[in-house]
Protein backbone atom coordinates (compact mmCIF):
# COMPACT_ATOMS: atom_id res chain seq x y z
CA UNK A 1 0.00 0.00 0.00
CA UNK A 2 2.40 2.63 -0.69
CA UNK A 3 2.01 6.15 -0.13
CA UNK A 4 -1.88 5.52 0.38
CA UNK A 5 -3.15 6.31 3.49
CA UNK A 6 -7.06 4.68 4.95
CA UNK A 7 -9.05 5.72 7.28
CA UNK A 8 -12.48 4.91 9.00
CA UNK A 9 -14.49 4.18 11.89
CA UNK A 10 -17.08 1.22 12.58
CA UNK A 11 -19.83 1.71 14.71
CA UNK A 12 -20.81 -1.17 16.11
CA UNK A 13 -23.56 -2.56 19.13
CA UNK A 14 -21.89 -3.39 22.38
CA UNK A 15 -22.57 -7.35 21.27
CA UNK A 16 -20.28 -9.91 21.02
CA UNK A 17 -22.00 -11.03 17.52
CA UNK A 18 -19.88 -8.11 16.31
CA UNK A 19 -16.24 -8.75 17.49
CA UNK A 20 -15.75 -10.74 14.46
CA UNK A 21 -16.58 -8.06 11.74
CA UNK A 22 -13.79 -5.49 13.59
CA UNK A 23 -11.52 -8.69 13.19
CA UNK A 24 -12.19 -9.25 9.93
CA UNK A 25 -11.40 -5.15 8.81
CA UNK A 26 -8.57 -5.35 10.34
CA UNK A 27 -7.13 -8.47 8.75
CA UNK A 28 -8.25 -7.63 5.37
CA UNK A 29 -6.61 -4.07 5.42
CA UNK A 30 -3.36 -5.39 7.04
CA UNK A 31 -3.27 -8.22 4.36
CA UNK A 32 -3.52 -5.31 2.20
CA UNK A 33 -0.50 -4.00 3.30
CA UNK A 34 1.33 -6.79 3.35
CA UNK A 35 1.84 -7.63 6.73
CA UNK A 36 2.97 -11.13 7.25
CA UNK A 37 0.15 -13.51 8.01
CA UNK A 38 1.85 -14.13 11.58
CA UNK A 39 1.01 -10.31 12.04
CA UNK A 40 -2.09 -10.59 10.70
CA UNK A 41 -3.53 -13.01 13.38
CA UNK A 42 -1.72 -10.98 16.36
CA UNK A 43 -3.89 -7.86 15.06
CA UNK A 44 -6.67 -9.84 15.04
CA UNK A 45 -6.53 -11.49 18.26
CA UNK A 46 -5.20 -8.57 19.96
CA UNK A 47 -8.53 -6.32 18.59
CA UNK A 48 -10.74 -9.27 19.77
CA UNK A 49 -9.14 -8.98 23.22
CA UNK A 50 -10.33 -5.05 22.89
CA UNK A 51 -13.90 -5.24 21.64
CA UNK A 52 -14.74 -7.58 24.05
CA UNK A 53 -13.04 -5.52 27.00
CA UNK A 54 -14.94 -2.88 25.68
CA UNK A 55 -17.98 -5.21 25.53
CA UNK A 56 -17.97 -6.46 28.63
CA UNK A 57 -17.14 -2.87 30.35
CA UNK A 58 -19.96 -1.39 28.59
CA UNK A 59 -22.63 -3.93 29.48
CA UNK A 60 -22.08 -7.08 27.52
CA UNK A 61 -25.25 -6.05 25.08
CA UNK A 62 -27.03 -4.36 27.18
CA UNK A 63 -30.57 -3.35 25.22
CA UNK A 64 -29.59 0.74 26.41
CA UNK A 65 -26.05 0.70 26.10
CA UNK A 66 -24.20 3.37 23.65
CA UNK A 67 -22.02 1.47 20.82
CA UNK A 68 -18.44 0.60 20.71
CA UNK A 69 -16.45 2.84 18.32
CA UNK A 70 -13.58 0.92 16.16
CA UNK A 71 -11.14 3.47 14.55
CA UNK A 72 -8.37 2.03 12.04
CA UNK A 73 -5.69 3.97 10.57
CA UNK A 74 -3.56 2.61 7.63
CA UNK A 75 -0.58 4.56 6.65
CA UNK A 76 2.19 3.18 4.68
CA UNK A 77 4.28 1.16 7.30
CA UNK A 78 2.07 0.98 10.21
CA UNK A 79 -2.03 0.01 11.31
CA UNK A 80 -3.28 1.69 14.31
CA UNK A 81 -6.05 0.64 15.61
CA UNK A 82 -8.47 2.24 18.47
CA UNK A 83 -11.32 1.23 20.00
CA UNK A 84 -13.58 3.56 22.60
CA UNK A 85 -16.45 2.29 25.00
CA UNK A 86 -18.49 4.66 27.01
CA UNK A 87 -18.51 2.28 29.89
CA UNK A 88 -17.85 3.20 33.36
CA UNK A 89 -14.04 3.72 33.12
CA UNK A 90 -11.05 2.94 35.46
CA UNK A 91 -7.65 4.98 36.86
CA UNK A 92 -5.29 3.36 34.48
CA UNK A 93 -2.38 3.94 36.72
CA UNK A 94 -3.89 0.52 38.48
CA UNK A 95 -3.73 -1.26 34.88
CA UNK A 96 0.00 -2.13 35.74
CA UNK A 97 -0.31 -2.86 39.23
CA UNK A 98 -3.25 -4.92 38.67
CA UNK A 99 -1.91 -7.35 35.42
CA UNK A 100 -0.62 -9.94 37.26
CA UNK A 101 -3.26 -9.90 40.11
CA UNK A 102 -5.83 -9.95 36.54
CA UNK A 103 -4.24 -12.85 35.12
CA UNK A 104 -5.40 -14.88 38.38
CA UNK A 105 -8.77 -13.82 38.46
CA UNK A 106 -9.92 -12.40 35.14
CA UNK A 107 -8.08 -13.72 32.33
CA UNK A 108 -5.61 -12.06 29.97
CA UNK A 109 -7.27 -9.20 27.74
CA UNK A 110 -4.53 -6.28 28.20
CA UNK A 111 -1.49 -8.01 28.90
CA UNK A 112 -2.07 -10.19 25.55
CA UNK A 113 -2.69 -7.13 23.70
CA UNK A 114 0.30 -5.51 24.95
CA UNK A 115 2.27 -8.53 23.95
CA UNK A 116 0.67 -8.62 20.35
CA UNK A 117 1.81 -5.13 19.38
CA UNK A 118 4.21 -2.80 18.70
CA UNK A 119 2.48 0.06 20.78
CA UNK A 120 -0.20 -0.13 23.61
CA UNK A 121 -1.67 2.95 24.91
CA UNK A 122 -5.49 3.92 27.06
CA UNK A 123 -6.77 6.44 28.15
CA UNK A 124 -9.85 5.82 30.89
CA UNK A 125 -11.45 8.11 33.19
CA UNK A 126 -13.75 7.04 35.62
CA UNK A 127 -17.56 7.78 34.52
CA UNK A 128 -16.36 8.67 30.97
CA UNK A 129 -15.44 5.65 29.24
CA UNK A 130 -12.21 4.15 27.69
CA UNK A 131 -10.01 4.44 24.49
CA UNK A 132 -7.40 1.27 23.98
CA UNK A 133 -5.08 2.55 21.04
CA UNK A 134 -2.66 -0.36 19.49
CA UNK A 135 -0.14 0.23 16.49
CA UNK A 136 1.69 -2.67 14.65
CA UNK A 137 4.07 -1.94 12.39
CA UNK A 138 4.72 -3.65 9.23
CA UNK A 139 7.78 -5.92 8.77
CA UNK A 140 8.62 -5.52 12.68
CA UNK A 141 8.60 -7.59 15.59
CA UNK A 142 6.84 -6.66 19.05
CA UNK A 143 8.21 -3.74 20.88
CA UNK A 144 8.11 -2.99 24.13
CA UNK A 145 5.80 0.12 24.83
Amino acid sequence: MPDDSLEFELEMPAKPKYVGLARLLAGSMARRMSFSEENIDDLKLAISEMCTNAIVHTGNGEEDKAPIIVHYIARDDFLKVWVKDQGPGFNPSRLIEGERKELLTKGFGIPLIKSLVDVFECDSRPENGTLVSITKYRGQGNQES
